[in-house]
């Protein structure tokens, strides 16, 4: 099964260049149809995260969806829907 990044969660620890200077660095864009982030309200589990998104989450199958962690940062990763490229 091969995996595919659909956002990348940088804490707010960082201020947000911080946040998208290591999202770049990783490889990822910063920007998503000109959005620059997801920030999450109270109440839902990654308040206190950033999100930068990277592929919508409809091109995925709803079950494959995993975390991978590099040092701080997480990758959110899933398999794409086979009509996907």
């Amino acid at each position: 099964m091969s995996l595919v990044v659909q956002s990348v969660v940088v804490p707010k620890k960082y201020s947000i260049l911080d946040a998208e200077k290591k999202v770049m660095k990783l490889g990822y864009n910063h920007l998503y149809r000109g959005k620059k982030i997801n920030e999450y309200k109270a109440g839902m589990s990654r308040q206190n995260y950033y999100g930068f998104r990277q592929r919508p989450p409809s091109q995925f199958d709803k079950n494959s969806f995993r975390t991978k962690k590099i040092n701080d940062i997480f990758l959110v990763v899933g398999k794409l829907k086979s009509n996907i490229r």
